[in-house]
């Protein structure tokens, strides 16, 4: 495989993981990629900043603000201004928002389960602390 492979694989296993994920939700349910990547996060982290969230999710504020604005129009976050820093918004998940957060995580459950069971536990883990070396060596580069 060549070294430019890499970054154009990684892309695509992360598309189709989510595209995975959400054939498990209803029609009504499906958001972007970016959508669902902001909702997880969230969840993950409530209260975490808009800005924040664009930082670790490497979109610029523009797109965030579009994603979370659709977000918050189909009800699964809610924004609310920071108490020391009015300009900055906090956002949570809704109980709507949890719902479909436990739909995804059931789609996560089932295709890392079948994943556990293909390649075992101990490179599963070997390529989630590869994965997170590279997600810092990305921050690092981007500094």
């Amino acid at each position: 495989m060549a070294s430019n492979d890499l970054i154009l694989s990684m892309g695509s296993a992360f598309r189709g993981s989510m595209d995975i994920i959400r054939e498990g939700m209803a029609k009504k349910e499906k958001q972007s990629t970016l959508a669902l990547s902001i909702l997880i996060h969230v969840e993950r982290q409530p209260g975490v900043s808009q800005g924040m969230l664009g930082k670790i999710l490497r979109r610029d504020p523009m797109t965030m603000s579009q994603a979370v604005r659709a977000l918050q129009s189909a009800g699964l976050i809610s924004s609310q201004p920071d108490q020391e820093d009015r300009r900055i918004k906090r956002l949570t998940v809704t109980k709507k928002g949890k719902v479909l957060g436990q739909a995804m995580s059931q789609g996560e459950g089932k295709l890392l389960g079948a994943l556990s069971r293909n390649w075992g536990k101990a490179r599963i883990n070997q390529f989630t602390k590869d994965l997170a070396e590279y997600n810092q060596f990305l921050t690092e580069q981007a500094s």
